[in-house]
């Protein structure tokens, strides 16, 4: 599906699951280096920018979180731009993409605002939009943290094992798709500021500033649900020796009355067999081991 804005000083074509003809119609239209078009098709799954007379070719990741799987996945963009003219290619739905595509188509203001001042400006405003809402997608990562947290020092720490693990995995996942932009947005900023002008170089300098606080709040996070992860499993570990320190000592408070009820169990001569009080006697004898026991323990402060 393509889609096309047009003003007087910038175009923008969005082209969602690019076909032949739509490469073709990009060929015709901006003349763009065969390399470049054989990129389009299919998506090649690694970030970079390329300087081409006229034009730069980048390849970003957006980092997209499934609902279903509970995963972050990279969706690709490919982003074409000229000095009038951007060209945004991708093979998913991205959701600030789409949005601020249909901003600029629907609303007249947003069109002079973001698209009046050429392509480079528009450029900005499309990475702006891409960073701002990978911001707010941390603050969906800092929920669940909070509430991991409350759950472990409610006791539910079996419980969160699960959940533990299926953070661990977004976080590791979006900084995987993270972290090699950097790069990518260093080179930018220093063959965008060449390609259009120094004017714009506090721009790319602000795009750099959305990727980092990204970054730096992600390896904040990651260091979080390690620590979380020790701490319920340091607790996890706690309840299970305290289950095993009870049964252990269950076992061995009753191990005086199972050894003497074995002992008078035999077929065997012994002092109470004529006696009419012999079950009494060894119940007596039973309860005086069972308490000599619970006695040793307590002074060794074992219970």
């Amino acid at each position: 599906m393509r889609r096309t804005i047009e003003v007087p000083n910038v175009t923008w074509v969005d082209i969602q699951n690019p076909t032949r003809e739509d490469i073709a119609f990009l060929k015709e239209k901006f003349n763009f280096h065969p390399l470049v078009m054989e990129e389009l098709i299919p998506p090649i799954w690694r970030t970079k920018v390329e300087v081409f007379p006229g034009y730069l070719f980048i390849v970003l990741h957006y980092p997209s979180y499934d609902k279903n799987t509970r995963e972050t996945r990279p969706k690709e963009l490919d982003i074409v731009v000229t000095r009038d003219a951007v060209v945004t290619s991708h093979y998913y739905s991205i959701s600030p993409l789409k949005y601020f595509f249909d901003k600029c188509n629907i609303y007249p203001e947003a069109r002079q605002n973001y698209m009046s001042q050429g392509a480079g400006i528009l450029l900005f405003h499309i990475l702006n939009e891409f960073w701002e809402n990978a911001i707010l997608k941390l603050s969906r990562i800092n929920k669940k943290l909070d509430q991991i947290e409350e759950m472990i020092f409610r006791g539910k720490q079996a419980e969160m094992l699960r959940e533990i693990s299926f953070t661990k995995a977004d976080i590791t996942d979006f900084l995987r798709i993270v972290i090699p932009q950097g790069e990518i947005f260093d080179s930018l900023k220093k063959e965008g500021t060449k390609f259009f002008n120094t004017e714009l170089e506090p721009y790319f300098t602000h795009l750099i500033g959305h990727w980092s606080q990204v970054k730096n709040d992600l390896i904040s996070y990651k260091e979080t649900i390690q620590a979380l992860e020790d701490t319920n499993n340091s607790l996890l570990a706690y309840k299970t020796n305290e289950i095993v320190k009870v049964l252990t000592l269950f076992s061995v408070i009753v191990l005086p009355t199972m050894l003497i009820a074995n002992i008078f169990g035999q077929n065997l001569e012994h002092p109470f067999l004529d006696s009419p009080y012999n079950f009494w006697i060894v119940l007596g004898i039973m309860l005086l081991g069972t308490t000599a026991v619970i006695a040793f323990f307590r002074k060794k402060g074992w219970m």
